[in-house]
């Protein structure tokens, strides 16, 4: 069950007016009586006809931008803060086209996070119940957790046991650095999937006294990269890549992930956020 929905605006002047931990919601100064958009959203499925065939072919699919549309209703106190003054404290939070950040906490999963465009800001000045309803766009439509799931180990003892909590897959950010022994010249990340199937990412890359590796597959940010410890200097590694490497994700639930190198032991740090299709 949605329990708190916290907005937080663009400007940084905007006063806050948070909500009394001793009062109730119907003491509640801002009342937010309906929110749509927080389900899965309407992917787009793509077909090609076969031409002589009955039916069509799966060509691809994508899910566009979410719309989440709140309804608000101001609940003055008249003394300090009057329908006008609320109405006017939402306009600093939801003026269209200013960015705009929605937390949410419910009983199922962790504080989310989503980011969108203020659409409209309509509110009903003469009606009886004053409600404001308010369109945000989100091009990027998937809930994300505050939180990061960080994960660390050393190789060859240890490696990558991560749980995605989420509903939608999800990409990771991977940290090699030097710990002892020979260097590394040589990495792979591993990625076994149901029935044998293996992922893999291979790349010559120096982890040692003097550099370290970093990844992402990230959707939208991809990366590999060697990193010198003293300068920060980066070379990128995607020319370099061996063929046929392929930038995993991870799926809802459990995943079996393995990094493997030539030489001594490694320093790994994973890093990856839960992302949820719907609320």
């Amino acid at each position: 069950m949605l329990q708190t929905v916290r907005a937080f605006s663009a400007w940084e002047s905007a006063v806050e007016l948070p909500l009394d931990p001793s009062g109730s919601a119907a003491t509640d100064l801002l009342q937010i009586t309906n929110i749509d958009g927080l389900g899965p959203v309407t992917a787009s499925i793509n077909t090609a006809p076969f031409g002589s065939l009955d039916g069509d072919s799966y060509v691809g699919s994508a899910v566009g931008a979410r719309n989440i549309v709140l309804t608000v209703k101001p609940n003055p106190d008249w003394a300090t803060w009057t329908y006008e003054a609320l109405r006017q404290l939402l306009n600093t939070y939801f003026m269209p086209k200013r960015m705009v950040r929605l937390v949410f906490e419910s009983d199922e999963v962790p504080e989310v996070e989503i980011f969108g465009f203020v659409e409209s800001n309509e509110p009903q000045i003469f009606s009886k119940e004053g409600e404001i309803q308010i369109s945000v766009i989100c091009p990027y439509p998937y809930f994300t957790s505050v939180d990061p799931v960080v994960m660390s180990g050393v190789f060859p003892a240890d490696q990558p046991e991560p749980v995605n909590a989420g509903t939608i897959e999800t990409g990771f950010q991977l940290q090699l650095d030097y710990a002892s022994g020979a260097a590394n010249n040589y990495l792979q990340i591993l990625m076994v999937r149901s029935g044998g199937l293996v992922e893999a990412l291979r790349v010559l890359s120096d982890v040692d006294a003097n550099n370290y590796f970093r990844m992402s597959t990230v959707p939208g940010n991809k990366y590999a990269q060697s990193v010198a410890v003293s300068s920060g200097l980066i070379t990128n590694l995607l020319s370099i890549l061996e063929a046929g490497s392929v930038w995993s994700v991870l799926q809802p639930g459990e995943n079996v992930m393995s990094i493997g190198g030539n030489g001594g032991d490694m320093n790994w740090t994973l890093t990856y956020y839960n992302r949820y299709g719907g609320l």
